[in-house]
Parts: C-alpha cells; structure tokens; sequence
C-alpha cells in the first residue's frame, strides 16, 4: 500500500510507452492487437482499456500522462484509424505521439538465412525489427529528450496485450522510486 502511494505521487513524472508493431495472426485476429476486445460485454479494445487507464491515472495525479505507440507499417494505419474512429479514446490532442519503426529482413533459422518471399525467390520477406528498436525511436524522435525537459523520470513499457499491466503500475514506479532507480 505504501509503495502504491509512492508511485501515484511519482505517476505526474511518468510517460508511458506502448509496443504495438505485430498483428494478431497469432491469436486468430484478423487485424492489430490493439483492437481485440479485452472482454465481451462493452468490446472494449486494448487500446481503450489502456487510454481509460491512463485518463484515470492523470486525473489522480493531476498531470496529463504521454503515450507513445510504436507501430510498424503492418499496424500504422490501422492504429491510426482506431485512435481517429475512437476519438483517441478521450485522450488529450498531443497526448498520443505514434513513432512507426522499420522492416528488415526476416531470418528463416539460426543460420541466419534469409526468407524469400513464396511466389518471388528474388525479393526478401521483411518482418517489423522488434520491440528492441522502441528505444532507438525514442532516441531518434527526440521523445526521451522532450520528457526528460518536461520533467520526466520514469518510462513505463507495455506490452500491447497486457491489460492487467496497468494493475502494477503504482508499485511499481513506488518500489522504484524508493529504491532509487
């Protein structure tokens, strides 16, 4: 409890950070993840389960809390569409910053061979680079440096299927403060 509120009066110094490069083909969905329904009876997506928590969290804090969303060319426009049809899901104009990271080639084993695309041996299959280059968006965007002006001090990462995440938060930015991280 005391970590809890620990981290709440540290959550104004907090931007959030939102790995969203893949599609839901392994889970059966036929679009991003960040539009699965996180349950049945309102559809509420991911994405709106996250900005809701986000809204909730600034209010308590009394700070509007930034998001970054990394995006790949598979999920750019989609997400964009979701953010637009939704109405950013109550967010802030400006709130939501979509840094969209590049393909490379796509690696077939541990032999690091090359895929090839099925019906072109000639032209490589590109795969988004992972979630690993969220930190060189923040980077190159100027991201890290425009929260670290602002006062930042804390990034919290999220996976784009997590939606208990959210539940940690406090403590966990408490247990890091407290242990000054």
């Amino acid at each position: 409890e005391k970590l809890e509120e620990m981290g709440l009066e540290q959550m104004k110094h907090a931007a959030f950070v939102l790995v969203a490069g893949g599609l839901g083909e392994r889970l059966g969905y036929d679009g991003i993840k960040l539009q699965i329904p996180i349950e049945l009876t309102t559809g509420l997506s991911y994405l709106g389960w996250y900005c809701f928590w986000l809204k909730s969290l600034g209010s308590r804090c009394g700070s509007i809390l930034p998001l970054v969303i990394m995006t790949s060319d598979d999920t750019h426009d989609m997400t964009v569409g979701l953010l637009n049809e939704s109405n950013n899901f109550g967010l802030e104009e400006g709130q939501i910053t979509l840094l969209k990271q590049q393909k490379v080639p796509a690696l077939s084993d541990n032999d690091a061979r090359f895929c090839c695309l099925p019906n072109n041996p000639y032209e490589l299959l590109t795969k988004p680079h992972g979630h690993g280059d969220v930190h060189t968006l923040l980077y190159q965007s100027q991201t890290a440096s425009k929260w670290k002006a602002e006062g930042r001090k804390w990034m919290v990462f999220l996976q784009d299927t997590n939606a208990l995440s959210f539940r940690g938060v406090p403590a966990l930015l408490g247990n890091s403060a407290a242990r000054d991280l």
